[in-house]
C-alpha cells in the first residue's frame, strides 16, 4: 500500500504515536502475500514454541524486513562465545538469504516470521529460558523509535537483553534508558556520540569467503541504495566518462541495488546495472570485484549522519569480504581505513582514485589485501572482547 494511502486512511487517529504505527504497518499490507506467508511460514512460529532451548544460548531478533547481512556477524561473535544462538528475522530477510556463505556447521537454528509472531514471541514467557535477548536493530526504522518503545515491554531473558543501534545519533532523543547506557548497547562504528554511551560490535563475519588476485579488467563494485542520501552516482558518471576521454576504458563497474541510475548509452559497456539481489549473488559479486565503491560525498548534507552516527554498509562489506573501498578521506577517517587498506581520495576526485586503482598491479594489490585483513582481525577481535567483557560484567551483576 501506498505511503499517502496509509497516511489518509490513518488520518482520524489522534495519538501521533499510534497513528505512526498504524501507517508503518499499513505501508507494508498485501493480503496476498500476508496468506502466501501465513501458509508458508507460520508452522516456525509454531516450531519455536516447542522447541527445547539448549543451555547457554542466546536468540537474535532482527525487527526489520532489511540489515539481513548484519545478522550473520552478530551470529559469530556469540558462536565464538560458546553460546547456541536462534535467530528470529522477517521473512523477506530469510528469503534473501543472508547466511548463503555460511557453512551447515556453522547455521544457528533460524526461524522466519511475520512482524507481529516475533513481537508475540519477544513477549512470552518461554524467553526467560535464554541467557539473552539480543536486538540487531534497537532503532526500529519503521516507526523511528527504540524498538522497546514500539513494543511496549522488555523481553525477560534470564540476565536481559543487548541492543544496536545503528545510529548513534538517535540514542539521546530516543531517551535511552540509565540500565542500557554504557552497559547494553552497541553500535556499528566508533563515532564519538556514542562515548561511554555504547561499544563497538561491528558485524564483519559473512561465512566462507574467496581469496581474490586483481583481476587484467579491473572490476568495481557498487552495493546499496541508489539515492543522493546514501550515494553521490552523478560521481560515478562523470569519473567514468573522464577515464574513458584519457583512453583508459579495461575496466567495469557493477551496480548493485535499489533506486534509480540513469546511465548514458554510450557508458553501459561498462556499467552493468544488476539491481537488488539476493545475498548469496551480492556476496559473489563483491567477492569477485577489485574494488568496492563507497560512493560517499563530504559536501553532501543529506549525507552528514555517515560522518557522525550512521555505519555504511560498505565498510562491513569491505572488511568481511577483503574487497578494498575507494573512500573519501573524511569518510576514512571516520571509520578506521588508510592507504594502506584503501584507495582514499579527498573531496570529489573519484576520477584519480579509479584511475589509481586501474592501474594498480597485482603485487601491490595483494599487499592491500593483506592490510585489510589486518584491518579485519584488528576490529573483529576488539567487537569479541566489547561483547565478551559486556557479558561477564551482566553476570557478575555490575
Amino acid at each position: 500500500m501506498k505511503k499517502q494511502t496509509a497516511q489518509l486512511l490513518c488520518c482520524w487517529i489522534p495519538l501521533k504515536k499510534t497513528r505512526k504505527r498504524a501507517i508503518a504497518s499499513l505501508k507494508e499490507f498485501n493480503w496476498n502475500k500476508i496468506k502466501s506467508n501465513y501458509k508458508k511460514y507460520n508452522h516456525y512460529y509454531e516450531d519455536f514454541l516447542k522447541h527445547k532451548i539448549q543451555e547457554k544460548s542466546v536468540l537474535i531478533a532482527e525487527p526489520n524486513n532489511y540489515h539481513g547481512e548484519i545478522i550473520p556477524g552478530f551470529v559469530k561473535y556469540w558462536q565464538d562465545l560458546g553460546y547456541h544462538v536462534d535467530v528470529l528475522m522477517r521473512i523477506g530477510n530469510y528469503e534473501e538469504n543472508p547466511f548463503a556463505l555460511f557453512g551447515k556447521e556453522e547455521l544457528p537454528d533460524i526461524y522466519p516470521l511475520q512482524k507481529w509472531r516475533i513481537i508475540s514471541i519477544l513477549k512470552n514467557q518461554i524467553i526467560k529460558q535464554y541467557d539473552f535477548t539480543f536486538i540487531s536493530s534497537f532503532d526500529y526504522q519503521e516507526t523511528k523509535e527504540r524498538y522497546f518503545d514500539y513494543l511496549g515491554y522488555e523481553p525477560q531473558s534470564r540476565y536481559g537483553c543487548f541492543g544496536i543501534y545503528h545510529n548513534c545519533q538517535n540514542i539521546v532523543p530516543y531517551k535511552e534508558q540509565e540500565k542500557y547506557l554504557g552497559k547494553r548497547l552497541f553500535v556499528l562504528n566508533e563515532f564519538p556520540l556514542a562515548e561511554g554511551k555504547a561499544k563497538l560490535l561491528c558485524p564483519i563475519y559473512f561465512g566462507k569467503r574467496e581469496n581474490h588476485s586483481k583481476s587484467d579488467k579491473t572490476q568495481f563494485v557498487m552495493i546499496g541504495r541508489l539515492s543522493p542520501n546514501t550515494r553521490n552516482c552523478n560521481q560515478l558518471i562523470d569519473s567514468i566518462e573522464k577515464l574513458i576521454s584519457e583512453g583508459i576504458d579495461n575496466f567495469e563497474v557493477k551496480v548493485i541495488g535499489s533506486g534509480g541510475m540513469e546511465i548514458p548509452e554510450h557508458l553501459k559497456k561498462h556499467i552493468k546495472k544488476l539491481g537488488r539481489l539476493n545475498f548469496k549473488d551480492m556476496y559473489q559479486n563483491c567477492m569477485e570485484s577489485d574494488f568496492l565503491l563507497a560512493l560517499l560525498d563530504p559536501e553532501s548534507p543529506q549525507q552528514e549522519s555517515y560522518k557522525k552516527g550512521t555505519t555504511t554498509g560498505s565498510k562491513q562489506l569491505s572488511l568481511g569480504l577483503a574487497t578494498p573501498m575507494l573512500i573519501e578521506k573524511t569518510f576514512a577517517d571516520v571509520y578506521g581505513f588508510s592507504e594502506k587498506d584503501s584507495i582514499i581520495y579527498q573531496g570529489n576526485k573519484l576520477y584519480e582514485a579509479m584511475k589509481k586503482a586501474i592501474e594498480m598491479d597485482k603485487k601491490n594489490y595483494a599487499e592491500m589485501i593483506k592490510n585489510l585483513e589486518l584491518h579485519q582481525d584488528k576490529v573483529y577481535k576488539k567487537s569479541l572482547r566489547n561483547l565478551s567483557e559486556t557479558i561477564q560484567a551482566i553476570r557478575e551483576g555490575k
